[in-house]
Parts: structure tokens; sequence; C-alpha cells
């Protein structure tokens, strides 16, 4: 299942600075882009891994979206299929975000190279992509979208 393929690392980061005031008080959430690492990998390799790292800030902290009302929280479209894969934070405890001060979030997103980079048939000697990510939160808004710079498969 491919909610477990791309791991979203949000917890460890978000409690110390959970209770900070976002900088922004708006109730549309914000991304900004932290940058990636590495930026190269070799095609299917189980080993290799590419950390993408986001700061979430949402004026009124209605983050992590229930599973069962099928509102996930975390979009990401890769530009070569032009795919989007949907993921849920891990559980947020309640006490974590307060509403009245709102929420800024580090982010982490672990995309393992053996499961989405690997070559296309037509592109057997390397290939390039970049992911389009945005977040929506418990009211259904998007927030704007980033894109990553560029990620290199090589053979």
């Amino acid at each position: 299942m491919r909610l477990y393929s791309i791991l979203i690392l949000a917890i460890a980061a978000m409690l110390p600075t959970s209770c900070k005031k976002a900088n922004n008080k708006s109730v549309i959430p914000t991304i900004t882009y932290g940058g990636i690492s590495p930026n190269t990998v070799k095609s299917g390799n189980g080993k290799d891994t590419v950390f993408v790292k986001l700061i979430l800030n949402d004026g009124d902290g209605d983050l992590g979206n229930d599973p069962n009302s099928g509102i996930h929280d975390v979009y990401l479209k890769d530009s070569r299929t032009g795919e989007t894969n949907k993921y849920f934070f891990p559980a947020i405890p309640s006490d974590a975000i307060k509403a009245e001060k709102g929420a800024q979030i580090y982010v982490t997103i672990k995309v393992e190279a053996g499961l989405f980079l690997v070559l296309r048939p037509d592109h057997p000697t390397g290939d390039t992509l970049s992911y389009d990510i945005y977040v929506k939160d418990k009211a259904g808004n998007n927030s704007n979208t980033i894109t990553t710079e560029p990620i290199y498969i090589t053979p």
C-alpha cells in the first residue's frame, strides 16, 4: 500500500515547535520549501532515499485529517507522469496544536527510490523529475503548491 511507501515525519519535529505562533494567521495553510537531500539516486535502489523538507504554517491549526474522511493531508505530483500520490500525516496528538495560536510544523517526506524513483523505459540512460507538493487541512483548504528542485535518477 502506497501509504507506507512514503513516510511523512512530522510528529518529532512538530512537538517542540507546535506552540510557536504561526507567522501567518490565515486559515489557509502555507508551505515553504526547505530543500531535498540527496538530489541523485540510482534507479529502483532500495537503499537510496530522497528527503524533502517543508515548513508548514496554519493559522487555525486544523491539520491532520481523519483517514476515514477520504481527505488526505499531503499531495505529491510526479512531473514525469502527472500521477498524484496522497498521504496522511502520522497521528497528531490533540494537545500538540492549539487553534488560537496556529501551528508551525517542520515536515520531512521520505521518498524511497526502490518504489518511486525508477527509470522509465524510454529514458534508460537517466531521468529527471520534480514533485509539486501541497497540503490540505481539515476544512478542505489547499495550501500553496511548491515544486522541488530536480531529482536525478541514474541507471
